[in-house]
């Protein structure tokens, strides 16, 4: 398992984290496939599984309520949107202070 991991690892050029999203709800800026997971699944985990997919992007939500109590996604893994395209619109993001409860990880590959 662990160099199934390691082989994987080695897939990738960079991650990069903000402290903010994509897109949040917003439908003009659709990243394709996307899935949730558990806020408890450690990072490493969810990490593996976007590497396996190739997928650019890791979001993880915060507590906001019971109803809403955050998780992870993992986004893209269809390449719908290029990575520079992502990587644009989570820095305008981040200058405009939009979703800065939330944390991504964008990941390039080789």
């Amino acid at each position: 398992m662990k160099s199934a991991v390691i082989t994987s690892i080695m897939s990738f050029q960079s991650i990069q984290r903000y402290n903010s999203d994509s897109n949040g709800q917003d439908q003009r800026f659709d990243l394709g496939k996307q899935e949730k997971f558990d806020k408890n699944i450690p990072f490493t985990e969810i990490l593996r599984i976007a590497i396996e997919r190739r997928a650019p992007l890791i979001s993880k939500t915060s507590y906001v309520s019971e109803e809403k109590p955050g998780a992870w996604y993992i986004k893209g893994w269809d390449q719908k949107v290029a990575y520079d395209e992502i990587k644009q619109r989570i820095e305008e993001n981040v200058e405009l202070c939009k979703h800065r409860k939330r944390f991504c990880y964008l990941i390039k590959y080789d």
